[in-house]
């Protein structure tokens, strides 16, 4: 079933009050890397999750996805990488948590000590090549839909 979820929108042409859009689900969030470092980072995803390139202007932009509907779009920017807290979170199954940190260490990120929430759920993060904090979560029951 697909949930719909409300956004308010103000008409600012005609000043009406707020009308609301429906957004039907997250489309893809955007990951800016150091233009040095866009194409380390890009690899770093498919590498480390698996994920495939789906769309790509070289050099400008590239969209990587897992093949069910994640998406990340990558972009080189100027900008500062997405720092603590804000974080980007992936789900990896509760069996394979250590798995995922050795592969991460392998693939040259930088990790925090993990650490198990009031849930029993396993939580630990990461910094990608580009500086982006970023999270595995090893889930004991998963997030309602």
């Amino acid at each position: 079933m697909l949930q719909v979820g409300y956004v308010p929108v103000r008409n600012r042409v005609l000043e009406e009050e707020p009308t609301v859009a429906k957004v039907y689900q997250l489309e893809h969030v955007g990951l800016g890397a150091r233009r040095d470092l866009y194409e380390t980072t890009v690899r770093f995803y498919e590498e480390v999750f698996g994920w495939h390139r789906l769309r790509e202007l070289p050099g400008e932009l590239t969209f990587v996805g897992d093949g069910a509907g994640a998406r990340l779009e990558i972009f080189p920017t100027d900008s500062p990488a997405l720092a603590g807290p804000h974080h980007l979170a992936f789900s990896v199954d509760l069996d394979q948590f250590d798995a995922m940190r050795e592969t991460l260490r392998q693939a040259g990120a930088t990790l925090d000590e993990p650490y198990v929430n009031e849930y029993d759920d396993r939580i630990g993060y990461f910094i990608d090549p580009a500086g982006n904090r970023a999270q595995i979560v090893g889930r004991k029951a998963p997030l309602p839909k």
